[in-house]
């Protein structure tokens, strides 16, 4: 195990997983007695750029805001070009949809009565045989914890008595509100959250080497609300695995510490606002995450689906990821036969967890031959894409950590120890008969005498069989064939075409009509199928002897084997954001403490709308952490910001993003109250939209990133202005990065006097026939467009109304001036602005020589130049 500031992006000491912790195994107590519930409630890359080329770039995009800073108070003007767009319905291409869990059991644990926050869980995922321990601090809506349940989607959720009664916790109330109707929640009495019994299942669960087993254990010593909700888990595993199949019974499970140091936190909201992994109108319409989704394997799917949710946050580990993304996509064949490779690969998740059921109950004897060829065949397919990546000599430190866990000398043995044992020419069974005869003779000869001697006996059989329905054949004039099924065993059909079933001998017994066949037996082929079952029989027994030694044998390396699904898994993942990147052109981005985007464009806009118009971003913490976007309706706003967002999340994870030139800062939580029109689906209040807004600002700080869309939108001119200014005030004591779109011109102009504030604008211009033309473009220039919400809507009423607006507008608009002092008429105020640009332009100065200090390719001459623009700039 590694500690949790590992940079490598393997989980633990293997690193495959954007969490910084250990992939081992483990489970539950086996002394526990009684019943856990109580109660049941029902409720509700292109690559990127070389150097130099990258700083010169983010120094032009800083440069560029340094030099049009001053736009609206000296008066210079610009113009963007116009340039139209045209949609397109969405159309997913993605080859799957995030991964149902069929059963995952979540375990809580809080202390209901005294005002700590600090929250314990522990997650059993039944379908990949997970079990991941969390302990952290939450904030007092325990957003952290909602985080989790979205990501690992419980079916049924246990939280300690105290929580429900007599009383209802914080906690359980805002589980019940942000969980589906279909999740049931448990409770259990307190003595079962216990730490000691926690680490007891722990260590009786878990599959860690001899070795490290100490030092394992003393990752999960002191993390006693995580020990107190796996203690609770594993008296549920124990209680629910005695009532019922062999398929839930777990010996061990894959144990792993997941922290909060090395990962973004994205909450609900903002997951469900972005359509992170679902849309919100179409159940199965495009989401972020079918954008994105190049895998080939479940496994990569789920890590995909993870990643998205849960980005990172650690710059060497993000780095890791875009170095071999990056050598993937230099070798385009290599990837090529990557994916074409792992397209063959099974579910390894799910096939290795059924080694972790007691005594192998999840696999049924029937199906236990075809389980070993399973494995073979996962064992070949990790072989070759070893030999893939040893041939192209690849230098990614990520790509060779994969190989060297992809296939080593255990998976080497393994193979070997299954050709000893299996036929190397069996295949995996598709019909009954396959099936049977698969089960006959896929054990290799010679390694029972007696069962050798069966096989002869079976074969024998199966021959009479053959020349008994010939000879009926040839006895009545028909051509009747044979048929098998597990059930009947051997049985004869003819077409109905060639006989009716009254004529038939009465030899012919049990006789079916099927659409174009008359299915039928005889007493002697019964016989037949009675002498066969017994002899059959006796060579399964003798066979699974010998399969279940070959797969006690397998269960020894566990651990290796779920290595090789991690490493399948990230490499799926890192071949899917080479594709994506070079599908769609995109580039690597740099990581400093400024964002900085030249040419972004929205991942999944820019792929469906012709003519798409980028837009460049400049956020730095000193001079524009607060950007506070107008314009009018359907100009671009809520793309613009989403974008911001969606970019980041990318970044964060791994994946080349859609622009000319990119860096990011490395934020720790995002959040997004967003507006998803049309307008007539949405239903939102002043209320819920406050509510939503007290639940973010709760939880935000210097590493946040907060995306607002049309702030105060639910509520009367004055309400939603004053709340709106309030809110947009706080945020900037916290000093997070916002960007904020709203219809309140006003707070754009008191707040722009703030030294970190920006007032950006989505340009609109005016067509020969008066109407609005968009141009989707931001800048620093303001447009004098009257009406233009009523502009928007003129087609949808008569003229007359919209006259009749137009002039209630402008006495309203009269009074106003009248009755207002504006801040921005008086030379002092203009004055007071003046100065904070020009603290700006500072700012602007230091973002721009921290970005080029380190560039060689910055002589002294442009030194020069940068210092003689900035003092014709500064006394303006």
């Amino acid at each position: 195990m590694s500690n949790s500031n590992n940079s490598s992006s393997f989980i633990g000491g293997w690193c495959f997983d954007s969490s910084t912790t250990q992939g081992s195994l483990s489970t539950n107590d086996g002394n526990a007695n009684g019943k856990i519930c109580k109660q049941k409630l029902s409720h509700k890359s292109s690559v990127s750029q070389n150097r130099s080329r990258s700083v010169a770039t983010s120094a032009q995009l800083l440069e560029s805001r340094f030099s049009n800073v001053l736009s609206r108070v000296s008066g210079n003007t610009r113009r963007s070009a116009a340039t139209g767009t045209k949609g397109r319905k969405f159309v997913s291409t993605a080859p799957g949809a995030p991964v149902a869990q069929e059963k995952v059991v979540c375990s809580i644990f809080e202390s209901a009565k005294d005002a700590d926050t600090r929250v314990g869980m522990c997650i059993i995922n039944y379908t990949t045989g997970e079990m991941t321990i969390s302990e952290f601090m939450d904030s007092q809506i325990f957003i952290r914890t909602l985080h989790k349940l979205q990501i690992h989607q419980p079916t049924e959720i246990i939280l300690p008595s105290v929580s429900l009664s007599p009383k209802v916790s914080k906690l359980a109330t805002l589980i019940k509100f942000n969980i589906p109707e279909s999740v049931k929640v448990s409770e259990a009495t307190v003595k079962y959250f216990n730490a000691k019994d926690g680490l007891k299942a722990v260590e009786h669960y878990g599959l860690f080497p001899h070795s490290e087993k100490v030092s394992c254990l003393e990752e999960f010593t002191g993390k006693k609300f995580g020990l107190c909700a796996t203690s609770a888990a594993a008296r549920y595993v124990t209680q629910y695995s005695n009532e019922t199949s062999h398929h839930y019974k777990f010996r061990n499970f894959r144990i792993r510490y997941e922290g909060t140091e090395n990962t973004m936190l994205i909450d609900p909201r903002t997951i469900r606002g972005l359509e992170l992994v679902s849309n919100l109108i179409e159940k199965n319409g495009l989401s972020f995450f079918k954008h994105l989704n190049r895998t080939v394997t479940k496994p990569g799917q789920r890590a995909l689906r993870n990643n998205i949710l849960q980005p990172l946050s650690n710059a060497n580990t993000i780095k890791m990821r875009f170095e071999a993304v990056v050598e993937l996509q230099a070798n385009p064949d290599l990837l090529r036969s990557l994916r074409s490779e792992l397209k063959t690969v099974q579910d390894l998740d799910v096939l290795y967890c059924m080694l972790l059921s007691v005594n192998h109950g999840a696999i049924k004897q029937k199906h236990r031959i075809n389980y070993a060829i399973s494995l073979k065949d996962s064992f070949a397919s990790s072989k070759k894409i070893k030999s893939l990546l040893e041939e192209s000599q690849l230098k990614a430190s990520l790509l060779q950590e994969i190989k060297e866990n992809i296939f080593g000398t255990v998976l080497n043995d393994l193979q070997e120890l299954i050709n000893d044992h299996i036929n190397e020419d069996c295949t995996l069974a598709t019909t009954d008969l396959e099936h049977q005869n698969q089960m006959i003779y896929a054990v290799r000869s010679g390694s029972n005498g007696l069962l050798d001697v069966l096989r002869q006996l079976y074969k024998k059989v199966i021959d009479e069989v053959y020349e008994y329905v010939s000879k009926l054949s040839e006895d009545h004039h028909m051509n009747i064939d044979y048929g098998y099924d597990s059930s009947r065993g051997f049985f004869m059909k003819v077409k109905r075409t060639e006989v009716s079933t009254s004529d038939l001998h009465p030899t012919f017994i049990n006789r079916i009509q099927k659409k174009n066949m008359i299915e039928f037996t005889t007493m002697h082929v019964v016989k037949l199928n009675a002498r066969l079952n017994e002899v059959m029989s006796e060579i399964l027994l003798m066979s699974d002897q010998l399969v279940e030694r070959l797969l006690n044998d397998t269960v020894k390396h566990i651990a290796v084997l779920f290595m090789v699904a991690e490493a399948v898994s990230i490499l799926d993942l890192l071949c899917s954001f080479a594709q994506y990147g070079s599908e769609t052109n995109a580039i690597v981005p740099e990581f400093s403490d400024a964002l900085l985007i030249k040419g972004a464009r929205h991942p999944i806009l820019s792929t469906v709308i012709d003519d798409y118009v980028p837009n460049d971003i400049v956020c730095t913490k000193s001079s524009s952490s607060i950007q506070i976007i107008t314009g009018c309706n359907m100009s671009g706003k809520s793309v613009y910001i989403k974008q911001v967002a969606l970019l980041n999340i990318m970044a964060q994870i791994g994946c080349p993003i859609p622009a000319e030139y990119a860096c990011f800062p490395l934020y720790t939580k995002i959040h997004a109250r967003v507006c998803n029109d049309p307008l007539e689906l949405n239903s939102s209040t002043f209320a819920a939209e406050m509510k939503e807004m007290a639940y973010f600002l709760h939880d935000v700080d210097d590493k946040t990133l907060m995306i607002i869309d049309e702030l105060g939108r639910g509520s009367s001119i004055g309400d939603g202005f004053a709340i709106s200014l309030a809110i947009t005030e706080h945020l900037v004591q916290k000093n997070c990065t916002v960007f904020l779109t709203t219809h309140f011109n006003d707070i754009a102009k008191i707040m722009s006097s703030r030294p970190t504030v920006v007032h950006l604008h989505m340009s609109t211009t005016l067509d020969e026939t008066d109407a609005l033309k968009m141009t989707y473009k931001i800048t620093n220039e303001f447009d004098h467009i009257k009406n233009y919400g009523l502009r928007v809507v003129k087609s949808l009423f008569p003229p007359k109304i919209i006259k009749e607006a137009c002039e209630l507008a402008n006495s309203i608009s009269t009074a106003r001036k009248k009755t207002t002092n504006s801040l921005l008429t008086t030379e002092e105020s203009l004055e007071y602005q003046g100065r904070v640009v020009q603290v700006r332009q500072i700012h602007y100065l230091v973002a721009l020589l921290s970005k080029i200090k380190s560039s060689e390719d910055f002589s002294l001459d442009s030194l020069k130049a940068i210092q003689e623009n900035f003092v014709k700039r500064f006394n303006f």
